[in-house]
Parts: structure tokens; sequence; C-alpha cells
């Protein structure tokens, strides 16, 4: 039985070991971004974003016109 951890990529599943791992930070006044990439051989095979809104939702309300 193989124990090495696998993770699921636009290529099937791979080791994650051969894969390379960034990070990048987006902040602004209205959002912080974390972004997270997985790399084979320089190709995205997974990437996933987290975005904290600093506005908050009521920032962006608006009134609804009901007929």
């Amino acid at each position: 039985m193989n124990d090495e951890p696998l993770i699921y990529t636009s290529k099937g599943n791979l080791p994650i070991a051969s894969l390379a791992y960034e990070t990048a930070w987006d902040v602004n006044d209205a959002y912080i971004k974390f972004v997270e990439r997985y790399l084979l051989g320089g190709e995205v095979v997974k990437e996933s974003a987290h975005v904290y809104d600093r506005q908050g939702v009521s920032a962006f309300g608006a009134a609804a016109n009901l007929v």
C-alpha cells in the first residue's frame, strides 16, 4: 500500500510532493484575497482563492422595487 498523500487536480489525483506550491496575497481597502496554487511543470493544476470582504454585505445593499 502506498501512503503518499494525493491531491485532486485537473490532471487527476497527483502526489503532493510532485507539485510546486505557491501563495499570493491581494490586500486593499475593499477586500483581502489569499490565493493558493499547485503547479506541475509550471502549469497550474489546482487553484483556490479565499476572500474576506472588508466592507460587509450591507455596503452593497440596494432597495428593491416591488410592483
